[in-house]
């Protein structure tokens, strides 16, 4: 039986404990009801694997973790009991991530490192590359991409879209982004810990403060998305939100190294010299501002910041949420590596460090968007589509409100107003053009009066008279209601408990202040 067969064997048995439990089970309480179970660190490494696939949930943390199958999880006889080999196949709906050529590619890395060519850092790389000539990303990716990332058919401010989406990109990529450094932190962990601040144990570890790092590093790309630009000092500054309070020297937060560093399991040895490190720092931000595709720009920022380990340490993770900036900046969707396993996304930089060949990292970055855009598909709809109703009317509309600002029509004559103008002009669907004019009449403001045929100071003389009017019905409501309760005070009791045996049902009252 094959490695991968033994895997998935491990793995159907472990789904087959966890579907049979009544409570989730502890990694320890799983081994005792596998049939032959193998190491800890074995059976561990496969449980993260179905934490991954989406089947497998944990709740509780380090040594208090707890695994229990996710409720949209169905398990089958034939998924539980069957040896078939059609357990070693891909799951239905799974994207395929690595094309065959990155998977001849990658199986140079089934040699030890030690066995491998040791290589150091390649400039030439770097140096080589030519902004928007030279060519990472493929047309036929490119053309995906694009097609799945765009959100707004026309421009806006950066930065729109990501605060449209803030509350699930700081999960998703705090989440997916500390879960590829190793974080155990689970996502419905890490929602908790990002909403409420709380951890399953009450504790602040290592584990917490990465994700909450991330939280910060996340929230200054987008708050700040019409500023920032792919510089050193934003850079920088990002490392500094990730990195804080996780470094033995605090001092290195945001600061190019001036100590050596190593990778395990790859025969590539960084650069170690401080000066060249800041010297190609300077030059990757300066390559990577002049590219002006977004995706080539984002994954050109992925590859080598990671490759030029140019921090202690954090690097990864300062290129993960650098990589972003392209996206946020254009309102595309943000890649949170959604669905990346973290054995496709290593084994694919150590074979760019050792090679420089980019193409297998070239397609988890693809799979990894793609995924992600499907993740926030449903956000895109809610935000809405363009109403053709709306562009349809528009003129006739702004034409109407113009003649309510210049008459000074205000208060309840407004709609009556509206209906007048729909049927002069023989308007289709007038409960929609009325409820769409009297929305934009309440929020308009002298910003907003541009194709209205009205001046500022004509403007400015209807909104007088509109609060006017909108304060001095207020104030006689409340003044008759206070009639009302002096006159309900004065009546002897008797009559007030015969009047309310005579009341309907009370009712809610609403009113408009157009």
């Amino acid at each position: 039986m094959s490695q991968r067969q033994t895997g998935s064997k491990l793995k159907k048995a472990i789904l087959k404990a966890l579907g049979q439990a009544t409570q989730p089970l502890s990694r320890g309480e799983i081994s005792e009801l596998l049939p032959n179970p193998p190491s800890p660190k074995t059976i561990q490494r496969r449980i993260q694997e179905l934490c991954e696939d989406g089947v497998v949930e944990s709740s509780g943390h380090l040594s208090g973790k707890k695994y229990a199958l996710l409720s949209s999880t169905h398990l089958g006889s034939e998924a539980l009991d069957s040896n078939s080999e059609a357990d070693t196949q891909e799951k239905p709906g799974r994207r395929e991530v690595f094309s065959k050529k990155s998977l001849t590619k990658l199986k140079y890395l089934e040699t030890p490192s030690f066995a491998r060519k040791k290589t150091s850092y390649n400039a030439s790389l770097l140096e080589d590359y030519i902004p928007n000539k030279t060519q990472y990303i493929s047309n036929q990716q490119r053309e995906s991409m694009v097609k799945a990332g765009i959100r707004f058919d026309k421009e806006l401010a950066a930065g729109t879209y990501a605060k449209n989406i803030i509350q699930r990109l700081l999960i998703d990529l705090s989440y997916n982004s500390s879960r590829l450094e190793g974080n155990t932190y689970s996502l419905l962990d890490t929602k908790l810990l990002l909403e409420q601040g709380v951890t399953s144990d009450d504790t602040l570890n290592e584990e917490a403060v990465m994700i909450l790092n991330h939280k910060e590093a996340i929230l200054f790309l987008v708050e700040n998305a019409l500023e920032i630009e792919v510089t050193s000092f934003v850079v920088r500054n990002l490392h500094q939100l990730l990195s804080q309070d996780l470094l033995g020297n605090p001092n290195a937060c945001g600061k190019i190294r001036q100590i050596e560093v190593g990778i395990s399991r790859t025969a590539y040895t960084p650069l170690n010299n401080s000066q060249q490190l800041e010297q190609y720092l300077t030059l990757t931000l300066r390559k990577a501002k002049k590219i002006t595709d977004p995706f080539e720009q984002s994954f050109f920022l992925l590859m080598h910041l990671s490759y030029l380990q140019a921090f202690e340490d954090v690097n990864k993770r300062t290129a993960r949420l650098t990589c972003n900036i392209p996206f946020i900046k254009k309102n595309l969707c943000p890649l949170s590596f959604i669905d990346v396993t973290k054995e496709d996304y290593i084994n694919s930089l150590l074979y760019f460090y050792e090679t420089g060949d980019t193409q297998p990292a070239a397609d988890v970055f693809y799979s990894a968007y793609l995924s992600s855009c499907e993740k926030y598909d449903v956000v895109k709809q809610s935000l809405g589509k363009v109403d053709p109703y709306r562009i349809k009317y528009r003129k006739e509309r702004k034409d109407a409100l113009g003649e309510i600002i210049r008459g000074l029509v205000t208060g309840s004559d407004i709609e009556g107003s509206l209906e007048a103008y729909c049927e002069r002009n023989q308007i289709e669907d007038r409960d929609k053009f009325i409820s769409v004019a009297m929305t934009e009449l309440n929020n308009i403001h002298s910003g907003a009066i541009i194709g209205l045929g009205v001046t500022e100071e004509m403007f400015n003389t209807w909104l007088e008279k509109q609060n006017k009017g909108v304060w001095n019905s207020f104030h006689q409501q409340a003044k008759q209601k206070k009639h009302n309760r002096r006159n309900e005070f004065r009546t002897p009791k008797n009559a007030i408990a015969s009047r309310n045996a005579q009341k309907p049902e009370p009712r809610l009252q609403s009113r408009s202040f157009v």
